[in-house]
């Protein structure tokens, strides 16, 4: 007995559920997300070091940390979207009515929170620490912000080199990092490279909110066809004049989120916050 194929009808049903799903929330890819991570790591202060070895799992470092959320998305039932915010990209900035309290930036202020607070359970923190090292890397990711319409580009099938098989979302969560680099190892040289810039100095500081704006100024440019002002549609091709256009916002992008998680982490698990843990 031989199975019958797919009807056109259908396969049009299915793809019609697909695109009502939630965005995916695997933004950056592993290597991405370690890569901005272990840049974090260095920017570390002996203190916090310290704190986020006793909250972790024996063993687990903050670059494990950093993708357990995408790892154990499906143990956290309703947290596909705690990794963006649908903000139109011809909106003038992120508001948060666009939130309503359950989006990446609302989600990282309530672990924050928690990871600040040295009274709060050991595994409440353990799993607020996870979360606010992945979800600083996934607010800095362009199309887990700017949307026009289409979940992020996720509704947007493109040809990216010869990969016919991806859409627009996508190219940006992991094939522009794996079209330019080999490894996690190549990618956190290149992050690090860029951190030790003298402008690096300017991208510390600022708020979520903050950081929601520069993702939103760089999605407008990720809908364009390189060089023009023309939206990239469905059935676009899009290969190396993309490529090399967008790889220096991806490596910029992930080089600030590395920056800036390693800030929140210096601020929230500060010696005299960890004073106050029970022994």
């Amino acid at each position: 007995m031989t199975d019958k194929p797919f009807s056109s009808r259908a396969a049009a049903l299915v793809l019609a559920v697909l695109l009502a799903l939630p965005a995916p929330a695997f933004a950056w890819g592993r290597n991405g997300h370690r890569a901005s991570a272990r840049l974090a790591e260095s920017r570390l202060t002996p203190e916090a070091k310290a704190a986020i070895r006793a909250i972790l799992d024996e063993g687990e470092t903050l670059a494990d940390a950093s993708t357990w959320a995408d790892e154990h998305s499906r143990d956290v039932p309703g947290s596909a979207s705690w990794h963006y915010v649908n903000v139109p990209i011809d909106a003038p900035r992120y508001d948060d009515r666009y939130c309503r309290d359950n989006c990446v930036v609302s989600r990282l202020a309530e672990f924050r929170r928690i990871l600040a607070d040295p009274t709060a359970p050991g595994p409440r923190r353990r799993m607020a620490l996870r979360y606010v090292a992945h979800l600083v890397q996934d607010l800095h990711q362009p199309l887990h912000v700017g949307d026009r319409r289409d979940r992020g580009g996720n509704a947007v099938q493109v040809t990216f080199f010869d990969d016919d098989s991806t859409n627009l979302h996508q190219v940006w969560d992991s094939g522009i990092l794996r079209r330019e680099f080999r490894n996690e190892r190549a990618v956190t040289a290149a992050l690090f490279e860029v951190a030790r810039r003298p402008t690096s100095r300017d991208w510390t500081g600022g708020k979520a909110e903050d950081w929601a704006d520069e993702s939103l100024a760089a999605a407008r440019n990720a809908y364009l066809v390189p060089g023009t002002d023309r939206m990239i549609r469905s059935g676009e091709r899009l290969g190396r004049e993309y490529q090399d256009v967008q790889i220096r916002v991806v490596v910029e992008r992930l080089t600030k989120a590395g920056l800036r998680l390693s800030e929140i982490l210096n601020a929230d698990l500060a010696p005299a916050r960890e004073a106050q843990a029970p022994r």
